[in-house]
C-alpha cells in the first residue's frame, strides 16, 4: 500500500510538471528572426568577394542568434522552414526583408510577438606581418615562417518590430574582437597558408570567433528586451462558409489571416444599419453576438471551429476575435 501510495504521488507530480512545462511555453514570447543585412555591401565595399558573401554572413548571424535564443528558453522561435516558407509565399527579395513594414507583415503572418532585423555593420581583419623566420635552403631570399598581428572586427545591430505596428520597440547591439599578436604562420603549413588566403572570409576561423562574440553579446541585449515585448493578437474578420447541425463551422479565414488552431472567435449577425440622415454615411452597425467558436483546424485559406452558442448560425455570418482570449 506504502509503495503504491509514493507511485501516485510520482506519478501526480510528474503531471503538474508537465502541465506546467506547457505552461511555461505557451507564456514565452513568440519571436522570428530574419537573415541579417550587410551594411558592408551599402558602405562603400563593392569587392565581388563580399558581394558574393554578403549574404552568406547574414544567414550565418541569424542562425546563430536563433541557436542562442533557442539555448536561452526565454522565447519561443520560430523555425526557418515555416519562415522561409512565408517568404517565399510573400514572394519577397532579400532587399524587402529589411524594411520594417514587410517584416511586420512576415510577423502576422505567423502569428508572432516580433521580429528581429539584423544587419552587420563591420566586418574588419587586418593581418600585418611584423617578423619573418628561417630562410628557405639557410640562404637570403623568401621566409617559410612569417610572424602575423592579426586583428578581427565585427559589429552587428539588431531592431525588434512589433508585428502589429511595425513600430522599432528597441535596438541592440554586440561587437566581437579578436587580436593574436606575433602569431607564427609557416607557408609549407597548407592550412596555415588556407587561413592567409581566406583574409576577411566568412569562413576565417578568426573572423568566425568574432562574429560569435558579438552574437553572444547581442543575444544578451535582446534577451533583456523581450519581457516588455506587448502579446500579438491578431484581428481576425471573416465569415461563416458552411454550418452543419453538430456546430461544426468553416470559415472563409485561414493561417494567411493569422487563425491559430485554439483560437477563440466570435460569432455576430450582421444587423441594421445607422445612417447620418444628413449624409447617409454608415455611423454604426447594430450586429447581433450569437456566441463563441473555438478554433479546431486551420489551413492557410480556410479554418474549421466548433460553435457553442443558443442561436442557430447561418452561412454568411461574421466571425471575429473574441474581446478577450483564455
Amino acid at each position: 500500500m506504502h509503495r503504491l501510495l509514493i507511485f501516485i504521488v510520482l506519478l501526480a507530480s510528474s503531471a503538474l510538471g508537465v502541465r506546467a512545462a506547457d505552461g511555461e511555453a505557451a507564456a514565452r514570447k513568440r519571436i522570428a528572426v530574419l537573415d541579417f543585412d550587410s551594411a558592408m555591401t551599402q558602405g562603400g565595399i563593392s569587392s565581388p568577394f563580399f558581394q558574393m558573401a554578403a549574404p552568406n554572413m547574414g544567414k550565418a548571424a541569424a542562425d546563430m542568434i536563433i541557436a542562442r535564443l533557442v539555448k536561452a528558453g526565454e522565447v519561443s522561435v520560430i523555425e526557418r522552414a515555416a519562415l522561409d516558407k512565408v517568404i517565399a509565399e510573400q514572394n519577397l527579395s532579400n532587399s524587402d526583408r529589411t524594411d520594417a513594414m514587410t517584416a511586420a507583415r512576415i510577423g502576422r503572418v505567423l502569428g508572432v510577438d516580433g521580429i528581429v532585423l539584423g544587419t552587420i555593420t563591420k566586418w574588419d581583419y587586418d593581418d600585418k606581418v611584423t617578423g619573418g623566420g628561417a630562410r628557405l635552403g639557410g640562404l637570403a631570399g623568401s621566409s617559410t615562417k612569417l610572424k602575423h598581428d592579426i586583428k578581427a572586427r565585427v559589429e552587428v545591430t539588431a531592431r525588434l518590430v512589433s508585428p502589429e505596428t511595425a513600430e522599432v520597440l528597441s535596438v541592440a547591439q554586440g561587437t566581437g574582437e579578436i587580436v593574436r599578436k606575433g602569431v607564427k604562420i609557416d607557408m609549407r603549413d597548407s592550412s596555415h597558408a588556407g587561413i592567409m588566403a581566406m583574409g576577411g572570409a566568412s569562413n576565417n576561423p578568426v573572423m568566425s570567433e568574432s562574429l560569435d562574440q558579438a552574437v553572444v553579446q547581442l543575444a544578451g541585449e535582446l534577451g533583456k528586451n523581450f519581457p516588455k515585448l506587448p502579446r500579438y493578437i491578431p484581428t481576425v474578420s471573416g465569415l461563416v462558409a458552411d454550418v452543419n447541425d453538430s456546430g461544426r463551422l468553416v470559415l472563409n479565414v485561414g493561417s494567411k489571416d493569422g487563425v491559430k488552431n485554439g483560437d477563440r472567435l466570435q460569432v455576430w449577425r450582421v444587423g441594421k444599419e445607422i445612417r447620418d440622415p444628413a449624409t447617409q454615411r454608415v455611423l454604426m452597425r447594430d450586429d447581433v453576438l450569437l456566441g463563441d467558436a473555438m478554433v479546431s483546424a486551420v489551413n492557410e485559406a480556410s479554418s474549421i471551429a466548433q460553435y457553442k452558442g443558443a442561436e442557430k448560425v447561418n452561412v454568411g455570418d461574421i466571425v471575429k476575435t473574441a474581446q478577450k482570449q483564455p
